[in-house]
């Protein structure tokens, strides 16, 4: 007769209930951390974006869009109360963590205020920004053909087709200008979480907060918001990456592995989603990969080669088996397509970048663009960004973010100058304007990076203590108390994000003159499928109806656009409207 033997039981353990330290300690773990840091973002994003139901406006009169656009900005500064009232106790007790879920909730607002604004502009209708012309247009017929069984154009990533057509078939009964509407609300709403989740696999959060949302504001499109939506994500998930290789020869083969395969599968998302960042950061990636490759096999050896090859083995595999089938099609629609479509940025020049406003320039730049620079031509700004990224490259040339933002920087720059050298040549544009967006987030990102360093460099320092400060007259170190610099960050860049968001928002509003507003104009006087316009229109246009993507485009072989700039001057109005506008 044997006779078992029971386990003591411990304190808190009894009956299989975990204590209170158990359960604090699961809380605390690494991925439950991350969980509720990404909710807190998403949730703080859509929060403000619903908010936009509480405020009441007429959307089509200035006056009531000032008045909307303030009454965001008290909701967003009690929410920054809040965040506010929320961290400073909790610092108390928990030190780090609380600072990770403010600076989560600050990213979601600073977008969430944007998101918001653009559904004021669009309050009353269900058309996306410009209706069913332009991109918005060529979109709704894809995705029109996309659900009718038909294949998309091979040049263009089906992510956000697809993403939109599902919306249409599960939500919106089959609208597919509504869809289009709530899909760039949500990723207009989700640029500021991408942002700083991303910069979070490499920075810490108040520095992610810093650095990664601020480089994103530029990139705030609400018109075709996927393409800008890529970018910010796709930079700093290069660096880890490239993070990932410089460490692989210190880590375990496996682990090396399946940390390469989940960036390879990221990567794949944001190449499904939008692929032209990737082509202007190409020559760039594979000048680095070769070099920190070179430099595995220098410090590891042979077995450190092997471990970086096999990081970036399971991030190509993976990326080929997610995003195959568009790489092919991509490929194979290179020689016959060609843009020959002129931006306002085509008659820049080319070495100007400071200001990235997609292909709609605004009545502000149609005639004084690009603004006088003050040192040799070039402005302040642009020299404020070169110092960054000599700063950059000073203080941290062997840190992945830093190597990565530099190289996408590089290469874009040498893709620009290509494509536009040989534009009269070829007759051809190539969509080569568009490396100013990388540019400038790339070299705003540099900007913070040389900052980050600066600061980690001066309290990495050995300071004196008082007593040998006294001895040999040296200064004591300007030490800050951790929670007041978490708290003036959290309010100083909440303010700056709303700001941001709001004059945003405030060119998107509708506007009959030729500029970005005039995209919220014309959704609001376009009839919708009913035959019915928005309530507060002084106007009612029937739709233009969708294009059939697979007609023929008939190529002329030169470019679409006069020799001078053909932009009006400031003023101008849409053709048929008046300047004296009904209320």
């Amino acid at each position: 007769m044997t006779t078992s033997v029971q386990p003591a039981s411990t304190p808190g353990m009894q009956q299989g209930i975990p204590s209170s330290r158990t359960r604090r300690a699961a809380l605390r773990r690494p991925a439950v951390l991350w969980a509720a840091e990404i909710l807190t973002a998403v949730t703080a994003a859509l929060l403000m974006t619903g908010l936009a139901t509480s405020v009441q406006l007429n959307p089509m009169s200035r006056i009531g869009q000032v008045s909307g656009l303030a009454a965001l900005q008290l909701r967003l500064l009690l929410l920054l109360g809040v965040v506010v009232v929320v961290l400073v106790p909790a610092m108390r007790r928990w030190a780090d963590v609380p600072v990770r879920f403010a600076a989560a909730a600050v990213a979601g607002l600073s977008s969430g205020v944007l998101a918001a604004g653009v559904s004021l502009a669009l309050r009353g209708t269900d058309w996306p920004l410009y209706a069913q012309s332009g991109d918005s247009g060529n979109l709704q017929a894809w995705v029109s053909a996309l659900m009718d069984g038909k294949p998309l154009d091979g040049a263009y990533p089906p992510l956000f087709p697809h993403i939109v057509a599902f919306v249409a078939e599960h939500l919106t009964h089959g609208q597919i200008g509504y869809a289009l509407k709530l899909v760039d609300l949500v990723f207009v709403a989700l640029l500021g979480p991408i942002a700083y989740l991303s910069w979070r696999l490499l920075l810490p959060p108040l520095w992610a907060l810093g650095i990664g949302v601020t480089a994103a504001l530029p990139m705030a499109q609400p018109y075709k918001p996927y393409t800008t939506f890529v970018l910010v994500a796709f930079v700093p998930l290069l660096a880890k990456l490239m993070q990932l290789l410089q460490r692989a020869p210190e880590l375990p083969r496996r682990t090396v592995a399946v940390r390469g395969a989940v960036l390879g599968l990221g990567i794949a998302l944001l190449f499904n989603l939008y692929s032209g960042w990737f082509v202007w950061s190409a020559v760039g990636v594979v000048v680095l990969t070769v070099a920190l490759l070179l430099r595995a096999r220098r410090t590891g050896g042979t077995p450190g080669l092997l471990n970086a090859l096999t990081a970036i083995g399971a991030a190509g595999g993976v990326f080929l088996a997610a995003a195959s089938l568009y790489l092919v099609r991509l490929l194979g629609s290179a020689g016959s397509t060609v843009d020959r479509y002129c931006y306002f940025d085509t008659y820049t020049e080319p070495t100007y970048f400071a200001m990235w406003r997609d292909d709609l320039p605004g009545t502000d730049g149609q005639s004084t663009w690009p603004l006088p620079g003050e040192l040799g031509g070039v402005g302040l700004f642009t020299i404020l960004l070169l110092v960054g990224l000599g700063v950059a490259l000073a203080l941290g040339i062997g840190r992945a973010a830093v190597l990565t933002a530099a190289a996408c920087s590089a290469s874009a720059l040498l893709m620009r100058y290509w494509y536009a050298s040989h534009m009269e040549r070829d007759q051809a544009v190539m969509l080569y304007p568009r490396t100013s967006a990388q540019l400038l987030y790339c070299l705003l990102v540099l900007v913070g990076l040389a900052c980050y360093l600066i600061a980690r460099r001066r309290s990495t320092v050995s300071a004196p203590t008082a007593e040998t400060a006294e001895e040999t007259g040296r200064r004591l170190p300007l030490r800050f108390n951790p929670r007041a610099v978490a708290i003036g960050s959290i309010c100083a860049l909440g303010l700056l994000f709303g700001m941001a968001g709001s004059a945003t928002a405030s060119k998107y509003m509708p506007d009959p003159h030729e500029g970005t507003g005039m995209l919220a104009w014309i959704s609001q006087t376009t009839a919708d499928t009913d035959g019915h316009c928005s309530r507060y229109a002084p106007k009612c246009n029937e739709a233009p109806g969708l294009l059939n993507p697979s007609d023929p485009k008939v190529d002329l072989g030169k470019l679409i656009c006069p020799k001078v700039n053909p932009y009006p001057r400031k003023g101008e109005l849409l053709p048929g409207f008046s300047a004296d506008l009904p209320e």
